[in-house]
């Protein structure tokens, strides 16, 4: 049972939906929501918060990919496969799992857009499988998709919304990964709050990002 859940919590980061979103979580300013997708028995996740940062120093922690350890929930590896321009890139995570389970691993492919007249940031991130050859002992994720949506608010705040789909593959039935799902992003969220307000990335800079005046 204990291997079951931390799979479960691996899933935390669009079709049409059945249900409305429903607050799961709340700590630390942050909150998580599910909802079910129409024709699916998984669980969608949806978590926002506020942070005192900028959206320079919020984009630069999403193109470390190497750095996502130390804040992807059980993230023990991570890389850049290819990065395809300044604002797109291709990655690979290997997650942790404990004995019986086996570890999942992900490649994504991402992408960066900023409206010129809002400066929202939004990614947009899915699973590209076939990229990367797979791994004896490691089951890789085929199918999924996250994305992030950078608001900039008065006073140097970035609100949040961070969206995650993913199915963890396996023999895992669909209530137990719905009943621990919102675990991860409020673990990621709270990590990556940590790390930008106490100055991660601040002096970070990009050509194609606009900050509020």
């Amino acid at each position: 049972m204990k291997s079951a859940f931390y799979l479960l919590i691996f899933l935390a980061a669009m079709p049409a939906f059945s249900q409305d979103w429903e607050l799961k979580k709340e700590e630390d300013g942050i909150k998580v929501y599910t909802r079910l997708p129409e024709g699916s028995e998984l669980e969608e996740v949806r978590a926002t918060v506020r942070i005192k940062t900028s959206l320079s120093a919020f984009t630069a922690l999403l193109k470390d990919v190497p750095g996502y350890t130390a804040w992807a929930y059980n993230c023990v590896e991570a890389k850049l496969i290819e990065a395809i321009n300044d604002t797109a890139q291709i990655y690979y995570t290997h997650t942790s799992i404990p004995w019986p389970a086996s570890d999942r691993d992900l490649v994504m492919r991402s992408s960066l857009k900023q409206d010129p007249q809002t400066l929202v940031i939004k990614t947009q991130t899915r699973c590209v499988p076939a990229l990367v050859e797979e791994k004896e002992g490691i089951v890789r994720v085929q199918n999924g998709k996250t994305a992030w949506t950078l608001t900039p608010v008065p006073g140097g705040f970035v609100d949040v919304d961070y969206f995650v789909s993913l199915d963890p593959g396996g023999s895992v039935p669909a209530w137990m990964v719905n009943s621990t799902i919102a675990t991860g992003p409020l673990h990621a969220l709270q990590q990556v709050k940590i790390l930008l307000e106490g100055g991660k990335y601040k002096n970070e800079k990009f050509w194609f990002v606009k900050e509020p005046e």
